[in-house]
């Protein structure tokens, strides 16, 4: 079934949107969650959140996307869940992921609604701009928040090159940042 089939399925109030929603899309999520939460059972919970709000926000939306949009569904769930069990310990998760990002953007995130939309805009363009190669590297790492190594072994790359891609990735970030006279 196509993601319009799906998406017309939630706007007809179908539950059988759901059902087709969680046979398509569910092992995707679940690797979203999984990765920033790192419990099946929080992960677990998340996607039923995910469920729900796919079906509250549809309609009015109508995602072109739907695996993306379930897919982001769920990893800002996931995120508010990180943050609301306040994790301390820095367990080479999420964490890792945002303490290499923190090189670039060094003011709280969301801090300011116009800095948010600012920061919002240049990494789509910045994001858009790299290559293919790096554009993936970049994604795995930091939106879907993959390992190194994983992210080495699905591309066929050693981890230092995808390290050292990374690297000159946010060396270019932060450069382009000062540049736009976006030190966040």
């Amino acid at each position: 079934m196509t993601d319009r089939e799906m998406v017309e399925l939630f706007i007809k109030r179908d539950e059988n949107a759901i059902k087709i929603l969680e046979q398509q899309y569910k092992n995707y999520c679940i690797a979203i969650g999984e990765r920033i939460l790192g419990s099946m059972e929080d992960t677990e919970e998340c996607w039923n959140d995910v469920l729900e709000r796919t079906w509250n926000a549809i309609p009015p939306a109508e995602p072109e996307n739907l695996k993306l949009y379930v897919g982001r569904i769920m990893r800002n769930t996931a995120l508010k869940m990180l943050d609301s069990q306040k994790a301390k310990k820095r367990d080479g998760g999420i964490f890792l992921q945002l303490d290499e990002l923190s090189e670039c953007i060094t003011a709280p995130l969301f801090e300011h609604p116009a800095d948010s939309i600012a920061l919002r805009d240049f990494m789509n363009g910045f994001i858009r701009n790299l290559s293919d190669e790096k554009r993936e590297i970049f994604v795995r790492r930091y939106w879907f928040c993959e390992a190194v190594n994983e992210i080495a072994e699905k591309l066929g790359y050693s981890e230092n090159k995808v390290s050292m891609i990374l690297f000159r990735i946010r060396k270019r970030l932060k450069k382009e940042l000062e540049k736009e006279d976006l030190d966040i």
